[in-house]
């Protein structure tokens, strides 16, 4: 009975991506400075409602983007990709997609800088 009752209670637990990225600019050539982004994401954030009338729910993301913090949109696609996105209106947007293998991709507007490299859990 202990042992069914212990499952059940890791069921229930939220399940979490806690991602590490390090970013560098793609149009720099030799010493390029790394950013740091931290993100996770609360996958039970993405279970369907239990009732089809309850209103839609919004799934966020707390980030870190070196010494910025900011919950942006989470996002959950197939095939264990991840990510967030941040729309701040005229202040600009940040889009950030980790594919299932860690590789990573984070766009900045209104800057147009687009950043790649690695994430780690």
């Amino acid at each position: 009975m202990s042992m069914l009752w212990a499952s059940l209670c890791f069921m229930a637990a939220p399940a979490a991506a806690d991602l590490l990225c390090l970013l560098t600019d793609v149009n720099c050539l030799s010493d390029c400075a790394e950013t740091s982004v931290h993100f996770s994401i609360n996958t039970s954030q993405f279970v369907d409602a239990q009732d089809p009338n309850d209103p839609p729910r919004r799934q966020v993301s707390d980030v870190a983007i070196g010494d910025r913090r900011f919950t942006a949109q989470a996002i959950m696609m197939d095939g264990g990709i991840v990510g967030f996105h941040e729309d701040a209106g005229e202040l600009g947007s940040a889009l950030m997609i980790v594919q299932a293998s860690g590789a990573a991709r984070l766009t900045l507007q209104p800057q147009n800088i687009t950043l790649r490299g690695m994430c780690t859990e």
